[in-house]
């Protein structure tokens, strides 16, 4: 039986581990990212290694027209996998940027994730199978002053994501919302963050992008919702969520990414 799977933001890190593990499960795939002499080297590597069908869709999610052109070419496939993984991050602050660019987040992480969310979730409500995972970040927790529009539409992706469990379990249908924390991955070098700050300290553990991977899919079919991966996010996490508000808004202050 054909498995189709669409990955998006699939060029490297997490997307990328993604299209890896789920070519390795005997799915055919479609990837989408904007980078093509990466992405299509990413997928002759799957196609040779899992021997699966991969194609390949360059997609800017800022663009609108763009993301229309991507459902045009999915509209007709069966989707049993769908990965929302589309994500990047500011250097600038959002007062001290163009809103025009800090707009464009808002257009990717919700916007372009909404309209593929509606059309593919649609179809597997319709077959009563599939599933879903939604990649948010730790930091949808710990807005900071740095990252304003990051850690908001990141926090979007996580209400609409438990939301749309909750209709859709029911129906045999999961549907897990993806919160890591500190990935080793291309995400934070685009930010310039320096190759020597990827060091464990204390409860900062560095997890690569394909333990991230392979802890969401080994969990993905036990359970849904919110998934943190690795024993030290989850610790973060609790810590995060029983601090009192007033005192996190001190400490935030002083957060530096």
């Amino acid at each position: 039986m054909i498995k189709n799977a669409l990955i998006t933001g699939a060029t490297s890190g997490i997307g990328a581990a993604f299209a890896r593990q789920l070519g390795e499960k005997g799915y055919n795939l479609y990837i989408t990212g904007r980078r093509r002499e990466i992405i299509e080297k990413l997928a002759q590597e799957i196609r040779e290694k899992h021997n699966v069908a991969v194609e390949v869709i360059i997609a800017d999610f800022t663009n609108e027209s763009e993301i229309d052109c991507l459902l045009e070419k999915i509209t007709s496939v069966d989707i049993e996998f769908l990965v929302n993984n589309v994500g990047f991050g500011h250097e600038k602050k959002f007062l001290d940027d163009s809103y025009e660019n800090q707009r464009k987040m808002i257009e990717a992480h919700i916007e372009s994730f909404c309209k593929i969310t509606h059309l593919v979730a649609g179809k597997m409500k319709k077959t009563k199978k599939g599933q879903i995972i939604n990649v948010s970040s730790l930091a949808a927790f710990t807005p900071a002053a740095f990252n304003h529009l990051y850690s908001s539409t990141k926090s979007f992706i996580i209400t609409f994501s438990e939301a749309l469990y909750i209709e859709l379990y029911p129906l045999g249908i999961n549907v897990q919302v993806l919160c890591p924390g500190f990935t080793k991955s291309d995400f934070h070098r685009s930010l310039k963050i320096q190759e020597k700050t990827f060091e464990n300290r204390g409860l900062i553990r560095w997890m690569t992008s394909e333990e991230v991977v392979r802890l969401s899919l080994n969990s993905v079919d036990k359970r849904g919702g919110i998934f943190i991966p690795g024993w030290s996010n989850k610790i973060l996490y609790t810590i995060i969520k029983a601090l009192p508000r007033k005192l996190y808004y001190v400490m935030a202050r002083y957060m530096k990414m």
